[in-house]
Formats: structure tokens, C-alpha cells, sequence
């Protein structure tokens, strides 16, 4: 059976105002699906830096409106692969206390 559809995922948020300085700050819960795509939006007055396992660097997002969006079928090795961000991966981000919100939101196959 065909998985056809794309859903949205709920999208999620923090402030940057609760950053801690010089160490990560999970971004919500871990995903409860495989994502095939995701965006993640800066509308705060800080930039800041995304980590998918709280250890390394990953994105780094312009303040003020700045945005990154991963489309992973994209990223796929093999043209009728699926190319997905694992289920259960957590987004964490670091950066100096700002003030203002980072969104993140993506979309699954159903």
C-alpha cells in the first residue's frame, strides 16, 4: 500500500530568551515521525546554531527571519529511495540569550 500523503507535523517553538549560554537547549519532544521535510524559522533577535544530537554542530540560522529548509527525499542516494530524518531525533539549539521565538516545522509521509 502507497504512502501518498504528507502531513504536518505540530509545529514547535522556544525562546531564546531561555537559552543557556554555551550549552544546548532541546527544541521540544523527539519526533514522533520520520520527517521528510523540515524547516526551522529564526524570528528572534539572536542568531543561532541547531545540533541533531546535542553534541556537534549542525545549522547555523540568521536572526531576524533568517530560515533553513531540508527536504531529505532530496538528500535520498537512490532516486526512488526515501530520504527521511530518523524518527525519535531531537533538535537542540545554542546561541546568546535573545529575545524572540525559533520555529521549527516539518511534515511525514502517512
Amino acid at each position: 500500500m502507497s504512502n501518498d500523503f504528507i502531513l504536518p507535523m505540530k509545529m514547535r517553538s522556544v525562546d531564546t530568551a531561555g537559552i543557556a549560554l554555551g550549552s544546548y537547549t532541546e527544541i521540544g519532544n523527539p519526533f514522533l515521525k520520520a520527517l521528510s521535510f523540515l524547516r526551522i524559522t529564526n524570528a528572534s533577535d539572536t542568531n543561532v546554531i541547531i545540533s541533531y544530537d546535542g553534541i556537534n554542530d549542525h545549522e547555523f540560522v540568521y536572526k531576524s527571519g533568517g530560515s533553513i529548509e531540508i527536504n531529505f527525499q532530496k538528500c535520498a542516494s537512490v532516486s526512488n529511495s526515501f530520504g527521511k530524518l530518523r524518527k525519535g531525533t531531537i533538535l537542540y539549539i545554542r546561541g546568546a540569550v535573545g529575545t524572540g521565538l525559533v520555529y521549527v516545522s516539518g511534515y511525514y509521509n502517512n
